[in-house]
């Protein structure tokens, strides 16, 4: 089956054929054979030909974030749906923490404007930034957590107002 996902705004193809066995990665020319071991939610162990590796895996709305071997890779899904169902309609409004880490910044307030897309908080994690941003354009209602803060994975960072 023929997948897709972007990476630094180039598209990546490449299909996945699952066996008894494992499962076979084909990108392009090259195919990669390997297993995964899920070990809780969102964690894994991915072995090939090279060894084990560990990795973890968060998905929210159209972008999925990868750690495998100390890099971090954030993926998006073209065409996903961006609307969270499991946070009852909220998701539209909130802007939460992909994993836990610390609040490094928050770059608005109550009562601001922002721009869908807008960069409005960055969470450290693993030792890499991740730079929270607005799922639409509103305005701020609420901030949670102050710099230097440790937040929870889904944890809700900035929510804005509801739309009428």
């Amino acid at each position: 089956m023929m997948r897709e996902l972007v990476h630094n705004g180039e598209r990546i193809r490449f299909t996945v054929d699952s066996g008894p066995q494992g499962a076979t990665v084909g990108l392009g020319e090259s195919r990669h054979e390997l297993t995964v071991q899920e070990h809780g939610a969102g964690r894994f162990i991915i072995c090939n030909q090279r060894g084990s590796f560990a990795a973890r895996a968060v998905r929210e709305k159209d972008r999925i974030w990868v750690w495998l071997a100390g890099r971090v890779f954030e993926l998006a899904v073209p065409g996903a749906e961006t609307t969270d169902h499991a946070h009852h309609g909220q998701a539209a409004n909130d802007v939460r923490a992909p994993m836990p880490g610390t609040l490094v910044k928050l770059l608005v307030a109550p009562g601001d404007a922002v721009e869908k897309d807008q960069v409005v908080a960055v969470v450290e994690a693993m030792k890499m930034e991740h730079s929270l941003r607005a799922p639409r354009s509103g305005v701020v209602a609420g901030v949670f957590g102050a710099p230097g803060g440790i937040v929870d994975a889904e944890a809700v960072v900035v929510s804005l107002a509801v739309e009428e």
